[in-house]
């Protein structure tokens, strides 16, 4: 069952988020990597898959799979429901958001708990922390994650775009071949300068399963503790993008090992630790996530599960994993979860599904976990363009002003972060 997952996931998946192609004129550009000094114009060529071939060009494409690396993505979208959209805007109250008439969508408000909650024992940090299934900010207030996940680190769009969105979190795809002082300050000054909440993430172990890629991995997140445990007071570190295989031991002991290394290399802050079968495997969490958190001297560990087409309503396939179901087991694990990725439910892009955006975002607020769409500026076009037949929320490489600026997508998901997400006390 888990290798006929695997295999079904990894030939579904050309990369994570269902990231589709950039200009091919210019794609090159990223798979050398950027110098410190990069141009605002490599905004136009890293798209999510293409981050994922700054390492060795490996794209991770599976025989069969969608070549959508250096390509316009040319899937057929099932025709948007502008009903839909409408249904996402928020009610007259600042507060909360109404739900929706084709789902029993929970009631979302931006209220938090008044009431400090300890810190774990053996947690020595002084950040973000886990207690039982939830995550707290620095001052022990539980912190809802309602924020996005952002494709291009070279263009933040307008100044103001990303954080009018509300969002108040970000998770951020880095070039790790560029200086560490560049990519930090894109995490300080476009982020912390903000309040938005930094999640920036390893993306070159994107749907493989080898220890070796993993442990590269945390070689760089060691040998730049000096630049990202600046981190441990005010952000997360997403050790590394959907890496590891399905219903494993192998990711279960690879996590512990690393874990271990990155704690011991001076990380105290909150580690995210995505599920392995390119993120959607469900059962690694479920059987494995436990030991993962108890192996962890800071007990400070958020799962996270993202949501493409390896899901599905009610499961006809025996690789397809059963929503309802696998949602249920992540419930019952009792374990602090983040729905960290989903794209627009429209059964496009090389992992299509038909979950909708609101569904995952009432799945995240019933029981809970916080939850972050792909992506801000994910394009499917040429020139950092989207359209509504991927998996971006905006129009033209994150720029957003007004709702022109958005796709059908944006339009669900930015109503929603707008009226509820809440930021971290420790900006206060």
């Amino acid at each position: 069952m888990a290798t006929s997952i695997a295999l079904a996931l990894t030939t579904a998946i050309a990369a994570c988020g269902g990231g589709s192609g950039g200009d091919p004129s210019t794609s090159s550009a990223v798979v050398t990597g950027a110098a410190s000094g990069a141009s605002t114009t490599e905004a136009y060529t890293t798209t999510n898959q293409s981050a994922v071939v700054a390492v060795n060009g490996d794209t991770n494409v599976a025989p069969g799979a969608p070549a959508t690396s250096n390509s316009t993505t040319t899937t057929t979208s099932t025709p948007t429901d502008t009903s839909e959209a409408a249904a996402a805007t928020p009610s007259t109250s600042a507060d909360t958001v109404v739900a929706s008439a084709d789902q029993a969508q929970a009631l979302v408000t931006k209220a938090v708990a008044a009431t400090a909650t300890p810190r774990p024992e053996g947690n020595t940090g002084k950040g973000f922390f886990v207690a039982g299934s939830k995550l707290y900010d620095p001052n022990g207030l539980e912190f809802r994650i309602r924020g996005v996940n952002r494709n291009h680190w070279d263009s933040y769009g307008t100044a103001t775009g990303l954080p009018l969105s509300g969002a108040n979190t970000e998770r951020i795809v880095l070039s790790f071949t560029n200086s560490t002082s560049y990519n930090w300050n894109i995490v300080s000054s476009q982020m912390l300068a903000n309040k938005i909440v930094p999640i920036p993430g390893n993306w070159t172990g994107t749907c493989k399963a080898d220890t070796a890629t993993l442990s590269t991995i945390v070689d760089t997140w060691v040998a730049q503790a000096p630049t990202w445990t600046q981190l441990n007071s005010t952000g997360l570190i997403n050790i590394a993008n959907e890496w590891g295989p399905p219903n494993s031991t192998v990711w279960r002991d690879s996590y512990i090992t690393a874990i271990g290394r990155m704690r011991a290399a001076g990380y105290t802050g909150t580690l995210v630790v995505d599920s392995g079968g390119c993120g959607q495997d469900a059962q690694d969490i479920v059987k494995y996530g436990a030991a993962v958190l108890a192996s962890d001297p800071q007990k400070n560990i958020l799962f996270d599960v993202h949501v493409y087409g390896g899901f599905h309503y009610p499961a006809t396939a025996s690789w397809m994993q059963d929503y309802d179901t696998a949602m249920a087991q992540l419930k019952a694990s009792g374990l602090p979860l983040i729905l960290g990725e989903f794209g627009p439910g429209n059964n496009i892009g090389p992992s299509p599904t038909l979950v909708t955006p609101k569904h995952v975002i009432d799945t995240a607020e019933t029981n809970g976990w916080g939850w972050m769409p792909w992506s801000w500026d994910d394009n499917n076009l040429a020139n950092c363009a989207s359209d509504d037949n991927g998996f971006s929320m905006t129009v033209k490489c994150g720029i957003y002003k007004t709702s022109a600026d958005l796709t059908s997508f944006g339009k669900i998901v930015v109503p929603i972060l707008q009226s509820t997400a809440v930021k971290a006390t420790n900006f206060n």
